[in-house]
C-alpha cells in the first residue's frame, strides 16, 4: 500500500513503530557495551590485583633473601652495672636502673630466669618459643626523666657513623608503667602487651645518606617501666612483617 493512501493517524503510527524499533535496537547496543565494560573492568581489576600480588610477593622474597650485617653495639644488651647498657647512651635522665631479667638461650629449656619475676616465660609464650641460634637478654628498664625538655633518650648510636642509608632499626618491648615515643613504631602486636617496634628508611634521597633518626626510641613519660631486647640498627629493609625480628652479626665480629 502506498504511504499516499494512508492517513495521517496510519503515518504516525508507524513512524512511532519504528521509533520504537530504534530505541530497542540502541538499548540493546547499550547493555552489550555495558556488559563489555563490565567484563573489562572486572578484567582490569583482576589484572591489577595480580600485579600488586607478583609485586608484594617479589619484594617479601627480596627482601628475605638479602643479608643484614648490625651497624650498632650490643643488640644483646649485655647491661653495664645497674645504670647503664654497655654500648648504649642515655640522655634527659634522672635515673636510669637496669635489671638483668634473664637470658634467652637455644631452646626454651636452656633458658635462664635471674630475677623469678618470669620475664623470660612471658616472652617465649607471647613472643618466639623456637630455636634461637645465640643468645640475648631481656632487660628490665626503669626511669625517671629531668627537667630538661629534649627527648629522653635510650641511644643506639647513629652517631657513630654508621647508620645512614637504607637501614631498620628495631626491637622488641612490654611497656609496663609510662610511655615511649620516637622514630621507631608498632610493626605487630603480642599477646600480653609485647610489641615489635621498627623503623626503616630508604636510600632514595641524598638527605637520607647522610642521616638515620636521632631519637628512635623516647622514653617519652616521666616516669616509666619497660622490658626490652635485641635493640638494633641493621643495613637494609628487614621484611618484618612476615619474619619479623632476630640476632643479626655485628660487623666487628663477622
Amino acid at each position: 500500500m502506498s504511504n499516499d493512501n494512508l492517513t495521517m493517524t496510519e503515518r504516525l503510527s508507524q513512524v512511532a513503530t519504528r521509533a520504537n524499533a530504534l530505541c530497542q535496537t540502541v538499548e540493546d547496543q547499550v547493555g552489550i557495551i555495558q556488559a563489555e565494560l563490565a567484563t573489562n573492568s572486572q578484567a582490569t581489576t583482576e589484572a591489577i590485583d595480580l600485579a600488586e600480588e607478583t609485586v608484594t610477593s617479589y619484594l617479601s622474597n627480596a627482601r628475605g633473601e638479602q643479608s643484614h650485617i648490625l651497624l650498632s653495639r650490643n643488640q644483646k644488651m649485655e647491661p653495664s652495672g645497674t645504670s647503664s647498657i654497655q654500648g648504649f647512651n642515655t640522655i634527659g635522665m634522672e635515673s636510669f636502673e637496669v635489671t638483668k631479667e634473664g637470658v634467652i638461650h637455644a631452646r626454651p629449656e636452656n633458658d635462664v630466669d635471674l630475677t623469678g619475676a618470669g620475664a623470660v616465660s612471658d616472652f617465649r609464650s607471647s613472643v618466639f618459643s623456637g630455636y634461637v641460634n645465640g643468645f640475648f637478654n631481656i632487660l628490665r628498664v626503669k626511669w625517671k626523666r629531668n627537667s630538661n625538655t629534649h627527648p629522653a633518650r635510650i641511644d643506639n648510636n647513629w652517631s657513630s657513623n654508621f647508620q645512614q642509608g637504607a637501614l631498620t632499626s628495631a626491637c622488641y618491648i612490654k611497656v609496663l608503667n609510662g610511655e615511649v615515643e620516637g622514630a621507631m613504631s608498632e610493626v605487630k602486636a603480642f599477646p600480653n602487651n609485647w610489641q615489635l617496634l621498627a623503623h626503616q628508611q630508604a636510600a632514595n634521597s641524598q638527605a637520607s645518606r647522610f642521616y638515620a633518626p636521632h631519637t628512635k626510641l623516647d622514653l617519652h613519660s616521666q616516669e616509666g617501666e619497660i622490658l626490652i631486647c635485641l635493640f638494633g640498627t641493621v643495613s637494609g629493609f628487614v621484611n618484618l612483617e612476615q619474619a619479623g625480628w632476630g640476632i643479626f652479626p655485628e660487623l666487628s665480629r663477622v
